[in-house]
């Protein structure tokens, strides 16, 4: 990789790491390290599409299993199916969870699709820097070499990270990021109490919106 592109992949990340309270001393053996890509991976479930959706295959009463309430209590926003919102050139679909006396209490989540940039694209080299171009390997091994919170996650698409700071599940497939933020809310002091295993509930958003087995 050039040196060039090496630098701006070390100044990108270090921002993001620097601007979420997260960063850690840089580990130089983690960042040429690409052991963790799944070279035993074989094909998507799901691939890509322009005017796909995030989530139709996932379902009210799949989140509402993870937390243990009524599908009654899950709202699914989807704006492929919601007239009341615009589409975006980014799959994406929100899910709440009907948590405490008013919405601000509400427990907030999203999955995205995010395609893969060519190299020759608008903004090609940007998205190579911070891991979302066709060259992603070296730019997921900083990320996670400068984050605190980050952990490998084995068995999921070609690479998978989970940050706990930020409550994201990132995994990468053939074309295309998955992001996964399972539904969640600061503000809200009983959810807190819950003490969820988040990196769990993620996984399992996942599965059940059919990207992994």
């Amino acid at each position: 990789m050039k040196t060039k592109l090496i630098i701006s992949l070390y100044s990108i990340a270090f921002l993001f790491m620097a601007c979420a309270q997260d960063k850690k001393q840089v580990d130089v053996s983690e960042m040429g390290d690409t052991s963790f890509v799944n070279n035993n991976f074989e094909s998507n479930l799901i691939d890509y599409r322009d005017g796909m959706s995030a989530c139709d295959q996932l379902n009210t009463a799949d989140i509402a299993k993870l937390y243990g309430v009524s599908a009654s209590q899950i709202v699914l926003d989807d704006p492929l199916t919601n007239p009341n919102r615009q589409a975006t050139s980014t799959p994406i679909c929100s899910f709440y969870v009907e948590s405490g006396a008013s919405d601000f209490l509400w427990l907030k989540g999203s999955i995205s699709v995010n395609r893969e940039i060519g190299k020759d694209e608008h903004m090609g080299e940007v998205h190579e820097a911070t891991g979302g171009g066709e060259n992603w390997q070296e730019a997921w091994a900083l990320q996670k070499s400068i984050s605190n919170s980050s952990e490998w996650v084995d068995g999921l698409g070609l690479a998978a990270i989970w940050k706990a700071s930020a409550k994201e599940l990132k995994i990468k497939f053939k074309g295309y990021t998955l992001n996964v933020y399972p539904p969640t809310n600061r503000a809200n002091q009983e959810e807190a109490a819950q003490n969820r295993d988040y990196k769990d509930i993620a996984i399992k958003i996942a599965k059940a919106a059919g990207y992994v087995n």
